[in-house]
């Protein structure tokens, strides 16, 4: 472990809270390009750009020299298995909040920042474990979280800033919210439970009582040792029968300070801000105001050359819309899948009615022997000739199984589903959106209109084209 210096302070963000704080502060929010929900991500980039920009101060005394932003892994963890209601009482994530958790995470690498989670922990335990290794090497801690459950770690070196109340959390605020001390506060948890955790106290035992019993008692195995001397007999009564349960409560509640941590405290250095990483990203995700925000403060540098790609194609000759052909007959699919075969490769895309390929009803499917020609196949459109899906999928399946035809699609584990789905299972594949992420990523955004731009020099009709817009849209 990185030797910590006695002034190196830290600050341990609880990125899962902010999450939820920045999707509900916001009016939901698209990316015009492709529909993105991207409400979350915005609040979330404004938040922590606010949070780093206050944090270097110099009215701040404790200004970070370590930063870190820490995440829950997943819905479960070690407390499911002490006991398996433990926040059942919650709902799953609203649907178009899920999509944006990925985009969270790379945003924190877009400000240059290390991004923490643990399997089977939750971000509390994490920031209890790295809160406690960091006083006891000599540093100090900001915590920067509004969840009251963080309230039991504040002592001497360790701060806890309240983001949505905007103030530093105080002895009397504590106090306040439990009744006792902060090195109590667990103990009155244990006996009140907690409703929004589905952690299940003590039946009938609240805030206020709970603090009552463990300020006598000191905590909560000397009260269970004298239950017999408490005098109302509902209350004793009461704590007798759900002694089990007190007990079950404090472990819920207790977070863990010896998480097995992989990340040295080295690795939270707060460093220099990457511009164009920063820029790059904040372009990609269209948050124009707040990269108006970061250029006035970090300044600006030359995106001439952001979307120029490692990959250079000599001929880039104009697409002409006569190469693309409208298959009619089942003969003409045959004659394109042997034009691939001969070539030993094809281009192949799915039109569906959905975006989850488990549920999507098959509407087209594209297929392209080389640049600037290809063909569609219509199957499940409301008006024109479609074909059988049962047919055109028997006579695919060969060609789209044989390992000896190389077969290209942009996002293709997408149409690999489709396929699965109706008995395919697609041999060969290569994904033009994964070749570009690893050539190109932070140059330019993947989506299949930058690519054919960038490297086809050609701008594919846009869906609002082809159909139309408001009361005059039409069905593909």
């Amino acid at each position: 472990m990185n030797k910590i210096k006695k002034n190196d302070h830290f600050y341990l963000i609880d990125g899962s809270g902010y999450i939820f704080r920045a999707y509900y502060a916001l009016p939901p929010l698209t990316r015009k390009s492709d529909g993105l929900p991207t409400g979350a991500v915005s609040g979330f980039c404004n938040m922590l750009f606010k949070l780093l920009e206050d944090s270097k101060s110099n009215n701040n005394k404790f200004r970070p020299t370590h930063f870190a932003v820490i995440f829950d892994s997943a819905r479960k963890n070690f407390r499911n298995k002490i006991y398996s209601d433990y926040k059942a009482n919650r709902s799953d994530a609203p649907e178009d909040l899920i999509p944006q958790f990925e985009y969270i995470r790379k945003s924190v690498a877009a400000f240059n920042l290390p991004s923490i989670e643990l399997i089977n922990y939750e971000a509390d335990d994490l920031i209890a474990t790295y809160s406690e290794k960091i006083i006891n090497a000599g540093g100090s801690v900001t915590i920067i979280s509004s969840d009251k459950d963080l309230m039991q770690l504040y002592k001497k070196n360790i701060r806890i800033y309240d983001p949505m109340k905007n103030k530093f959390i105080t002895d009397e605020d504590i106090m306040n919210k439990f009744g006792v001390t902060p090195e109590k506060v667990i103990d009155v948890q244990a006996l009140a439970g907690d409703t929004s955790d589905n952690v299940p106290g003590v039946p009938g035992i609240g805030v206020k009582t709970a603090a009552e019993l463990i300020n006598k008692y000191g905590k909560l195995e000397n009260l269970l040792k004298n239950l017999k001397e408490i005098k109302q007999n509902k209350r004793r009564e009461t704590l007798i029968e759900n002694q089990d349960k007190a007990v079950i409560s404090k472990e819920l509640v207790t977070l863990k300070k010896d998480v097995p941590i992989k990340n040295d405290l080295s690795e939270f250095n707060l460093k220099e801000i990457d511009r164009e990483k920063l820029y790059n990203f904040l372009q990609e995700m269209e948050f124009n105001r707040l990269l108006s925000s970061v250029i006035s403060k970090y300044g600006q540098i030359d995106f001439s050359n952001k979307n120029k790609s490692n990959i250079e194609f000599d001929n880039k000759s104009k697409i002409l819309n006569k190469n693309y052909k409208l298959i009619e007959n089942e003969k003409e699919i045959i004659y394109w899948l042997e034009e691939a075969e001969e070539k030993g490769e094809m281009a192949i895309d799915t039109e569906t009615t959905s975006l989850d390929p488990h549920l999507a009803k098959l509407v087209g499917i594209s297929i392209s022997t080389k640049i600037g020609k290809s063909c569609y196949i219509p199957i499940g459109h409301d008006k024109g000739k479609n074909f059988n899906e049962k047919d055109v999928i028997k006579i695919l399946k060969p060609f789209l199984e044989d390992k000896s035809i190389k077969k290209i699609g942009q996002n293709i584990k997408f149409d690999y589903t489709i396929f699965y789905h109706r008995g395919i299972d697609i041999n060969s594949m290569e994904d033009t959106m994964l070749m570009s992420y690893v050539l190109d990523a932070g140059r330019n955004r993947h989506n299949m209109d930058t690519l054919s731009e960038i490297h086809l020099g050609h701008k594919p009709i846009s869906f609002k084209d082809l159909v139309g817009t408001g009361k005059k849209t039409n069905k593909f």
